[in-house]
């Protein structure tokens, strides 16, 4: 009865027919969704279908699709995304929805399936996969869809696919043509690129290794406008590589760049100096011009041409210092500095025969023997005092001839008179007044006294330089009164300008002074001198205080540079034999300084003290230029020292040190003249530079050495470690790599070969073990051989001769003296040793034993320890030579001895003990 109830009550779409069930659930309402859902996983394929028809929302769609897909529920969003049903979700939510789309296939159909040409566009933007964009470019029935899809397809075979199978769009088919044609022309595009490129970067590289040449850089800039035109689809790796080049090749003309305008530089300082040079020699020469052109020397032509000359030596010793001097400008300069230092002693000899020559003027003494002492050059024009006394001797001359020839003959010869009026002419062309007046009081005292008359040709001459001196001595007065009268009133105003400094007044006032003194007689009346020297007695008067602190000053300062020049006289008469041109360039500067620093001097002192420094400067210079000279003959030494160890054999590193040497000895050298020190000095750097670059090169030989020591042991010990020995017959090759790694010994000092060391030993170690092991096994596998041999002792059956050397003598050297006890102990110990050997257990019965045999192996070991095949050899020896022996205890030892030998036949260590504790 209750399952009669429950098939009457139970829902429709419960039952057990599909068909019942399907048409249930067409009836069912979309709210319905637990009902719908179950019957949306029905197992009837038609009942899935009615459930899912009556579901109008997408979202439990997605949800039960993604749990369980079917065909059915697949369908059904195909046909509310794609709006092939009514009612269907608005094209909106149908838009967003297939935006947010994961499932492809889905995706897929809409674009197949779909009705709106938006709807089937915005699924074609979700697909990516090309082979799934040319189905659709082929097979979808709305001609944009095609479009679209062949619009996305990029790649060269989908193109060619796309062009095969679009039989049903041909403009699908031209576009996929058009592009592909596009695609493979860009990629020839690029692949023309691409060589060009690498063409170009090949050239570039190579360019920045080559010489240079004139058109270099014009190449460098082509070449870098043509990769402007390259760059589109260069690579990372190209751009690095193109930028690398370019910066070698922009260094190779900036060195270029740098070398030439050095190369100028020097050739513009070689110019300019010469030009200096020659500027130099001009104003000197020109200075000697002035001077010796000069109407009259006096104090202040000579202190202006000291000034200039002083300049200009200042000038030529420093570019001598500087760029050095050529012989033909040496010689220039020391004819002109002769002709100054001429000029400079006759001053000297003036100042010592003044008082003289003043004394023989006022006629105290005879003038000739004093002007012959004097020995005034022609060429320097006299002073005023020299003037007079030429002028005193010229007409003592005359007279003394006029005398004589008045003795002969009372009239003067018309030659006399032609020279006496030529002379008075020249005076009077020259504007020499006094000389001109004196000239012509001599001729017409002579011609009043001896009554003699001239030729009318004379006497129209006579009065013609009469005129004439009249006329100057005119206009003398005439130019001089306005000039004295302006100097007049200027010291008289300055005697009353007492707001100016003491030390400006007192310059304007030896202004003043001069310029009357020269002035002479011209225009001079005794009233206006005695106004002058008033107002000049009035300033000295004013001035008195500060003359005195300036005498006090000059008088100092005088001091301090004639100490400066007894310094330098001291200095020049006993120089250091060690002292350097540096040294001695310092000292000259210095003693510049201190001179500079020491002024104003007295004015009469100063001309002296001058020429006294100027020669001391120049014989200091003078011994630089010596000392310079002879630094620039030891570093040509250097450069032919340097060049020969250069060019010589000897290992590169001794030439380096050597070279190092050299270089400390150019240091201590000091500097020659600076060209002739940079000249020296780029051939020594040159030959230095050769020096170090063989020892680098030798350097980097020797480093190569190494590294291929370092490779060839490197490799060994990857040999030796890859190599397994297999018998222990193999030792001959451990012995071979250990001969070689002698050879290759000793290794460079570092970390890597103290590494290599330690690998080394450990591998080494390793063989020598595996090696002992193997020899252990084999020794070990004769032990039937000693089984044999001991029971045919122990039955007196066996020959001694067939044996080997030592195991002969091993059994002939028995010792039958022992007891059996103690042959059966010395038994017990073999067995012991064998066993700690073959790392197996003692037993316990012959455990008193492990440490006495332990101590007799750590005693045989105090020397040189056994191998384990030795120590095995020698306990076998030792086994084969105890005696006596029975053969009952022989056999009843007998079975240990084969477990233990057994073991150490088969892997050289065992740790069984079974056949120990069998005794």
């Amino acid at each position: 009865m209750p399952g009669l109830f429950q098939r009457l009550f139970s829902p429709r779409w419960r039952h057990k027919d599909p068909a019942v069930r399907a048409q249930a659930a067409s009836q069912l309402s979309p709210d319905e969704l637990d009902t719908l859902r179950r019957l949306a996983l029905d197992e009837s394929a038609h009942v899935r279908q009615a459930a899912l028809a009556r579901v109008q929302d997408l979202d439990p769609l997605f949800q039960w699709h993604s749990q369980s897909p079917s065909e059915e529920s697949f369908q059904r969003l195909v046909d509310l995304l794609g709006g092939r049903v009514s009612p269907s979700p608005d094209l909106n939510t149908r838009l967003a929805t297939v935006e947010a789309l994961q499932d492809l296939a889905l995706v897929d159909a809409l674009i197949s399936h779909g009705d709106n040409l938006t709807l089937r566009l915005s699924a074609l933007a979700r697909i990516d996969d090309e082979d799934r964009l040319i189905h659709h470019a082929c097979e979808n029935g709305i001609t944009a869809v095609r479009h679209a899809a062949a619009e996305r397809v990029t790649s060269p075979e989908g193109l060619a696919l796309l062009i095969k199978q679009a039989r049903r769009d041909k403009q699908v088919a031209r576009l996929a043509r058009e592009r592909l044609a596009s695609l493979r022309a860009d990629a020839e595009q690029q692949s023309r690129e691409e060589a060009e490129r690498e063409k170009l970067l090949e050239t570039l590289e190579a360019q920045a290794h080559r010489p240079w040449e004139p058109m270099f850089e014009a190449r460098l800039k082509h070449w870098i406008k043509g990769w402007e035109t390259l760059t589109g689809n260069a690579d990372d790796t190209q751009r690095a590589r193109f930028d690398a080049a370019v910066t070698r090749c922009r260094q190779r003309v900036a060195e270029h760049e740098h070398q030439h305008r050095e190369i100028e530089r020097v050739k513009r300082e070689k110019s300019e100096a010469q030009t200096t040079r020659e500027g130099i020699l001009d104003a000197l020469d020109q200075a000697l011009k002035i001077a010796l052109e000069a109407e009259r020397l006096t104090p202040e032509v000579l202190q202006a041409l000291q000034g200039k000359w002083h300049l200009q030596e200042e000038r030529w010793q420093s570019i001598s210092d500087h760029y050095g001097v050529s012989e033909a400008f040496q010689q220039r300069y020391l004819a002109l500095d002769h002709r100054a230092q001429s000029i400079w002693q006759a001053w000297e000899r003036l100042q010592a025969e003044a008082p003289a020559l003043r004394a023989c003027l006022k006629g105290e003494q005879p003038l000739s023997p004093v002007l012959d002492r004097l020995a005034w050059p022609d060429e320097l024009p006299p002073t005023e005092l020299v003037l007079d006394a030429q002028r005193q001797a010229a007409a003592d001359q005359r007279g003394a001839d006029a005398e004589n020839a008045a003795k002969d003959e009372s009239r003067w010869p018309d030659e006399e008179v032609e020279a006496q009026l030529e002379a008075l002419t020249q005076e009077l062309d020259q504007g020499r007044y006094r000389p001109a007046s004196q000239l012509h009081r001599h001729i017409r005292q002579y011609l009043e006294t001896s009554d003699q008359r001239l030729t009318p040709a004379h006497d129209q001459r006579y009065k013609q330089q009469t005129a004439r001196l009249a006329e100057l001595r005119d206009w003398r007065g005439f130019a001089a009164a306005p000039k004295r009268e302006a100097l007049l009133a200027a010291i008289e105003a300055l005697a009353e300008a007492r707001e100016r400094s003491d030390g400006e007044r007192h310059r304007h006032h030896q202004q003043l002074i001069r310029e009357w003194r020269q002035l002479g007689d011209a225009a001079a009346t005794r009233e206006l001198a005695q106004r002058f020297r008033a107002a000049s007695e009035a300033l000295h008067d004013q001035l008195a205080n500060w003359e005195a602190e300036l005498e006090s000053r000059e008088q100092d300062n005088l001091a301090a540079r004639e100490a400066l020049c007894e310094q330098l006289e001291a200095l020049l008469a006993n120089p250091s034999a060690d002292a350097d041109p540096d040294g001695l360039r310092k000292v000259r500067d210095a003693a510049q300084e201190q001179w500079d620093h020491h002024w104003p001097v007295p004015r009469r002192q100063a001309a002296s003290t001058g020429r006294r420094y100027a020669r001391l400067r120049r014989q200091l210079q003078s011994l630089i230029d010596e000392r310079a000279g002879d630094v620039a003959g030891h570093k040509r030494d250097l450069v032919e020292q340097a060049r020969r160890l250069a060019e010589d054999s000897t290992p590169a590193s001794q030439r380096a040190e050597q070279a190092k040497s050299l270089q400390q000895r150019w240091r201590e050298l000091g500097r020659a003249p600076k060209g002739i020190e940079q000249t020296l000095w780029r051939q020594f750097r040159s030959h230095c530079d050769d020096i170090f670059a063989a020892r680098d090169a030798a350097r980097g030989e020797q480093q190569s050495r190494q590294q291929q020591r370092f490779d060839d042991m490197q490799a060994l010990i990857d040999r030796v470690d890859a190599w397994q020995p297999n018998s222990a017959g193999e030792r001959d090759v451990l012995d071979a790599a250990l001969a070689e790694a002698q050879r290759l010994a000793p290794l460079p000092r570092s970390r890597r070969s103290e590494g290599m060391e330690k690998r080394w030993q450990g591998i080494v170690h390793a063989r020598e073990i595996t090696l002992d092991r193997l020899a252990l096994v084999e020794e070990a596998k004769q032990w039937p051989d000693y089984r044999h041999w001991m029971r045919q002792s122990l039955q007196d059956e066996l020959d001694t001769r067939q044996l080997a050397g030592d195991l002969r003598q091993a059994i002939e050297s028995r010792n039958e003296l022992q007891s059996p006890a103690q042959a059966e102990e010395t038994l017990q110990r073999c067995l012991v040793q064998l066993a700690l050997l073959a790392g197996d257990a003692i037993p316990e019965a012959l455990e008193p034993l492990r440490l006495e045999v332990q101590v007799a192996r750590l005693n045989d070991a105090l020397g040189r320890p056994p191998t384990p095949p030795e120590e095995l050899r020698q306990t076998l020896l030792r086994l084969m030579a105890t005696a006596p022996l029975t053969m009952e205890i022989w056999e009843r030892y007998e079975p240990a001895f084969d477990g233990v030998m057994a073991h150490l036949g088969q892997n050289g260590r065992h740790h069984d003990a079974k056949a120990i504790d069998s005794v």
